[in-house]
């Protein structure tokens, strides 16, 4: 399980969520406050929900698919991630490490 907090100014909610969910991967279905995205790209299933300000996500993949389909879905989950928390890859990467160093 993987923990993205939002920059400042961005809105944590289930309505941008779903609006983002709904841009980026299309079809969902909903389990409570839970979001899941069946069958995209390399994705088998993901599940997106919101707890204490900070979004959780689950994944699990299809490793059979071909390099270009993998590369195109890693691709749209990031636009995804930014447009939905403001941190790009790079930012949230650093921010990665530095809760990994203080553990």
């Amino acid at each position: 399980m993987r923990e993205y907090r939002f920059k400042r100014g961005y809105r944590v909610c289930n309505e941008r969520l779903e609006e983002q969910i709904k841009k980026h991967f299309g079809e969902f279905e909903r389990e409570g406050d839970v979001f899941v995205v069946k069958n995209f790209g390399a994705i088998e299933e993901l599940r997106l929900w919101i707890e204490n300000k900070k979004l959780l996500a689950e994944s699990r993949t299809n490793p059979k698919v071909d390099d270009e389909t993998a590369l195109k879905t890693i691709k749209t989950y990031n636009r995804f991630l930014e447009e939905l928390t403001g941190y790009s890859a790079k930012e949230r990467q650093k921010l990665m490490k530095k809760e990994a160093e203080k553990l």
